[in-house]
């Protein structure tokens, strides 16, 4: 690494410094919200399958450890060394441990969206075409910090930004791709399920709603790294939305198994409904009745 390359890295390190803090703050905040919807959800006693609640904890154990290794990080290099702070040359583990456990979420979720959808349609090509952009995201997102570790290169460096280009656009674009996929067909397949019944159609216009903000915000997260990443690299703003991608993806799943409730209420009241529809959403989305609150 040139020394001017050096000097230029060291002279940008307030602003690099302060947008990792920010990012970790909207982290806090986020964490704080999932944590409420978890507490809200065992509040409930869901009669789900182990597999989902198997599912649910491994995301709330890997948002904790994500939070925990970004507290680290923080006072690491916000307190601990901040008067003496140099860029290192290959960045601590807690940031570069960032995207596997951003991969391992959005896998989960993905996965989840992608059941919700078969289990809709009982299309498996559908399942099949939603699937590959979905999971070659993950894999992407794994392999690219074990690249950098092996490698040692310079994190901000512009060597490591160019070289990784690629691997950054098709690990983001394709994330974006099966996230829009899936919530389309799901929309499409919801969308051709009303009936003319005024209540189960209020069901299927909250569920299509729901899945359009499923997809928007972690698809607005994900164009917003390509664009910082690409545009602003030397800012560290993309840092803001590769830490807090996962966090998105949680709360749109948590979100979708609270509000089954409410539409519980709505499916099983006898009047003005269509009880086969009713039957099928009810399968497919809302899933089993709670034992009610502790």
């Amino acid at each position: 690494m040139s020394s001017s390359d050096s000097d230029s890295l060291q002279n940008s390190v307030p602003v690099r410094l302060g947008t990792l803090l920010i990012a970790v703050i909207l982290n806090f905040a986020l964490y704080g919200y999932v944590l409420h919807q978890f507490l809200s959800y065992l509040e409930h006693r869901y009669k789900d399958s182990s597999r989902l609640r198997a599912v649910l904890g491994a995301l709330f154990i890997l948002h904790t450890y994500h939070l925990s290794t970004l507290s680290y990080l923080v006072w690491k290099y916000c307190i601990i060394q901040y008067s003496t702070f140099k860029m290192p040359r290959v960045f601590l583990w807690p940031f570069s441990s960032s995207p596997i456990v951003t991969a391992v979420v959005t896998s989960m979720t993905n996965a989840y969206m992608i059941n919700r959808l078969y289990r809709l349609t009982g299309s498996k090509i559908q399942m099949i075409c939603t699937a590959v952009p979905a999971f070659i995201s993950p894999v992407i997102g794994i392999s690219f910090p074990i690249l950098n570790w092996t490698t040692a290169v310079h994190p901000w460096g512009q060597h490591s930004a160019e070289s990784n280009n690629v691997l950054v656009a098709i690990w983001y674009t394709s994330q974006v791709l099966g996230a829009v996929l899936t919530n389309c067909l799901l929309m499409r397949a919801l969308h051709k399920s009303r009936s003319g019944f005024l209540r189960s159609d209020t069901v299927i216009s909250y569920l299509i709603r729901q899945a359009i903000q499923t997809g928007f915000f972690a698809s607005i997260f994900s164009i917003g790294f390509l664009v910082t990443w690409q545009c602003f690299r030397d800012t560290n703003v993309f840092s803001i939305f590769m830490i807090n991608l996962g966090l998105l993806d949680t709360m749109a799943i948590m979100e979708s198994l609270l509000s089954r409730e409410m539409l519980r209420e709505q499916i099983e009241s006898p009047n003005d409904i269509d009880i086969t529809l009713a039957k099928q959403v009810q399968s497919a989305i809302v899933g089993r009745p709670s034992t009610g609150p502790r």
